[in-house]
């Protein structure tokens, strides 16, 4: 739109289709520019054996399969559901004297999931380190 003083405008149809003209015919030349000057300043790839993987920066020698401990996963679980405990407590908290009752039995069911997935978890062992 056009600013005219207080009054805007809309542009006349004719200088909408001269833009979309030019940005076609430009088309062209944003494709040379992008792709073929590019390629041939662009740098070149290297050979494979060349080329080692960027995590580390050199090829292994050995076997590198590691395996790891299923109890990570379960413990890092445990604090996915406390940190959501946390997330859902703080708006709870704001809120428990308008909402009255309710809330607490909300929090007082929740709390009581939470609580029973902590003691299955524990007796199966997840927070045992020896095991």
């Amino acid at each position: 739109m056009i600013a005219s003083g207080s009054v805007l405008r809309h542009p006349t149809p004719g200088v909408l289709a001269q833009y979309l003209g030019l940005t076609i015919d430009s088309l062209p030349e944003r494709y040379f520019d992008l792709v073929v000057v590019g390629r041939f300043m662009g740098p070149r790839p290297r050979p494979a054996e060349q080329n080692p993987p960027p995590e580390h920066g050199g090829r292994t020698g050995h076997k590198t399969w590691v395996q790891f401990r299923l109890r990570y996963v379960v413990l890092a679980l445990l604090f996915v559901a406390f940190d959501m405990e946390m997330v859902f407590m703080f708006p709870w908290a704001v809120v428990y004297k308008q909402v009255g009752l309710v809330a607490f039995f909300d929090m007082f069911v929740f709390v009581a999931v939470l609580a029973s997935a902590s003691f299955f978890a524990w007796r199966e062992g997840a927070f045992d380190w020896e095991r």
